[in-house]
C-alpha cells in the first residue's frame, strides 16, 4: 500500500501556499526536497511547500506516481470555502441584518414606542448611544417616548444597521417614512431624486409591493446604465432601453417576468414622469414560458396537510388548499374576514386589489375554531412570534418542513396548493365559471389553463395509437424473433 502524503493550505504574507505533511515517510522527504523547481523547504513553518496552483499540483502528481498518493482534501474544503465566501459577498447586507420589530404601546401613562429584537451586543451598544432611548426593566425592551422622538425619526436611527418590521397600528405611514423604509441605503439612484416617481407611484394607488420592485428595477437601470443627472434620463432613446434588457437577458439566470417587469418600471417613469408619449416607446419585452401548474395528487396532499404537529401550521396549509388562497391573501386575512354561518371567506385587496368571496372548509371550521380559542390573535388570523403579520418565509418554511416529513421531493411551492385546489375542483365536476368566481379571476382563459392538467379530462381521451388493431409482431418484446424481419425480407 502506498504512503499518503496530506496537502493542507498554508497562508503567509497574504498569499495562499500548499504545505506537505509525510507522517513518518522521511525517505519521501529526502526524495522530494532535491526538487526545487516544484517545492522549497520553510525553514518557517519547518516543512516542504508549494505555490497554490493547479500546474504545481500536477507536477507532483506526477512526479509521485507509483511511490505515494496525494490527499487534497483539505485543500477542496478550503476551495469550497473561498466560493462560499465570495458568494457571502454578493448577497444584499440587509439578507444578514438583525430584524427589529417597532411596536405601539402605553407605558406608564406615556405613549411610547417598543424598540425590541433578539439580544445583539452591537444592537445594545446603539441604544446605549442615543440620549432618547431607555430600557424597561421589567419588561426587557428598549422604548422612546412618542412625544419626544417621531417615527421618522427612529427609522432614521435603526435603517442602516436592521430589517425593520412596524406594528400595523403605526399605519398609515407620513411619506417620509414611507420612502425612508422603501429607499433604505439604495445607491443605485446616484443624484437623481426618486421622489417624483414614488409620488406618482403612490397617487395611482399602486400596492406597495409593487413599488418596491418598480422602485428597485427602475434603481438597477440607472446605475448599470450609468445615468447622472434626471436629464440623462430624459434624454433616453427606447435602443438604450432596449440593449440594456437584451444584455440583462444574455446574462443568463432571470425570469422572463422579472424582465418585463423592468420595462413596465422604466416605460412608467417615461411616461408619468417625463410625460413621453406611449406610442413612441417601442420596448422590446421577452416571451415569457408557457409552464403547466404544478399540481398535488390527492395522495401528496392528504400527506402534506397532516404532517404539521403544530395546528397553526396545519390551518395555515389547509387554508391555502381548501380555498384556493394565494400566500399574500393568506397573511392578510383578519379574524373578521371568517364568515362562519355561510361557511365563506372574504378575501381583501387580492390580486388587482380585488374582492372576492371564497370557500371555508366544514372540516377546517372545527380546527381553525381550537386554534382561535387557543391562540387568540389579536388582528390577524395568523400572527407572527411577535404579534403582527405573519411573514411569507415563515409561510414557505412551514411547506418546506410539512414535504421533508411527508417524504415528498418535488419542488412544490405554496401557489402549488391553490393550484391543487382549482384542479381538484374540475376533476369533481365543479363547473368552470365557479372555479373561476372562487380564483378571483378576471377571464375564463386564465382558468381554463387547469383542463389541460385535469387527470379526469385527460384520462377521457383515447390515444389514437389505441385505436389501431395492430398484429402480433408489434407486441414482440426485445428478447422475441419477429416472424420475418422489418422490410420483408
Amino acid at each position: 500500500m502506498l504512503p499518503v502524503i496530506y496537502m493542507h493550505p498554508l497562508h503567509h504574507g497574504g498569499k495562499t501556499f500548499i504545505r506537505l505533511c509525510f507522517g513518518q515517510e522521511n525517505d519521501l522527504f529526502r526524495y522530494l526536497y532535491p526538487h526545487a523547481g516544484i517545492l522549497r523547504y520553510s525553514r518557517t513553518y519547518k516543512c516542504l511547500v508549494m505555490h497554490y496552483r493547479k500546474e504545481a499540483f500536477l507536477q507532483l502528481k506526477e512526479l509521485l506516481k507509483g511511490k505515494a498518493t496525494l490527499d487534497s482534501s483539505a485543500l477542496i474544503r478550503y476551495g469550497l470555502q473561498q466560493k462560499a465566501a465570495a458568494f457571502r459577498k454578493n448577497i444584499p447586507q440587509s439578507f444578514h441584518q438583525p430584524l427589529v420589530q417597532l411596536l405601539s404601546a402605553e407605558l406608564e401613562g406615556k405613549k411610547v414606542l417598543i424598540i425590541e429584537f433578539r439580544y445583539r451586543s452591537d444592537l445594545v451598544k446603539l441604544m446605549k448611544e442615543q440620549p432618547f432611548t431607555h430600557y424597561f426593566a421589567k419588561a426587557k425592551c428598549w422604548y422612546v417616548e412618542r412625544e419626544k422622538v417621531s417615527l421618522n425619526e427612529l427609522v432614521s436611527l435603526l435603517q442602516p444597521h436592521v430589517r425593520l418590521r412596524l406594528d400595523p397600528k403605526l399605519y398609515p405611514l407620513d411619506f417620509k417614512t414611507q420612502k425612508l423604509l422603501l429607499c433604505g441605503n439604495s445607491k443605485d439612484w446616484g443624484g437623481i431624486s426618486p421622489d417624483p416617481y414614488l409620488d406618482v407611484l403612490y397617487g395611482r394607488g399602486y400596492s406597495e409591493r409593487t413599488i418596491k420592485a418598480y422602485f428597485s428595477l427602475m434603481g438597477r437601470f440607472i446605475g448599470q446604465t450609468g445615468l447622472k443627472t434626471a436629464e440623462d434620463l430624459a434624454s433616453l432613446e427606447p435602443i438604450q432601453i432596449n440593449i440594456y434588457h437584451s444584455r440583462w437577458v444574455a446574462q443568463g439566470g432571470i425570469a422572463a417576468g422579472t424582465i418585463n417587469q423592468s420595462v413596465n418600471a422604466v416605460k412608467f417613469y417615461m411616461q408619468h414622469v417625463l410625460n413621453k408619449p406611449v406610442e413612441g416607446l417601442e420596448l422590446v419585452r421577452v416571451k415569457k414560458e408557457k409552464a403547466l401548474p404544478k399540481v398535488m395528487s390527492l395522495e401528496e396532499m392528504v400527506a402534506v396537510l397532516s404532517a404539521p404537529d403544530n395546528l397553526k401550521h396545519r390551518c395555515m396549509l389547509s387554508l391555502l388548499y381548501s380555498g384556493g388562497l394565494r400566500a399574500g391573501e393568506l397573511i392578510n386575512l383578519k379574524v373578521t374576514d371568517i364568515n362562519w354561518e355561510r361557511k365563506q371567506i372574504r378575501i381583501r385587496k387580492g390580486k388587482g386589489k380585488k374582492e372576492r368571496m371564497t370557500l371555508l372548509s366544514s372540516v377546517l371550521q372545527e380546527q381553525l375554531s381550537v386554534y382561535l380559542n387557543l391562540h387568540n390573535p389579536s388582528v390577524y388570523l395568523f400572527e407572527g412570534q411577535w404579534g403582527g403579520q405573519y411573514t411569507s418565509s415563515s409561510l414557505r418554511s412551514v411547506l418546506k418542513q410539512a414535504m421533508v416529513v411527508a417524504g415528498i421531493k418535488k419542488p412544490f411551492s405554496l401557489h402549488c396548493l391553490r393550484h391543487s385546489f382549482a384542479t381538484h375542483l374540475l376533476e369533481s365536476g365543479t363547473d368552470l365559471r365557479y372555479i373561476q368566481s372562487l380564483l378571483g379571476h378576471n377571464s375564463s382563459k386564465t382558468t381554463e389553463i387547469y383542463t389541460h392538467v385535469s387527470q379526469k379530462a385527460i384520462g377521457n381521451i383515447q390515444s389514437p395509437l389505441d385505436r389501431l388493431d395492430l398484429k402480433e409482431n408489434y407486441h414482440k418484446l426485445p428478447n422475441q424473433k419477429p416472424h420475418r424481419p422489418y422490410g420483408g425480407k
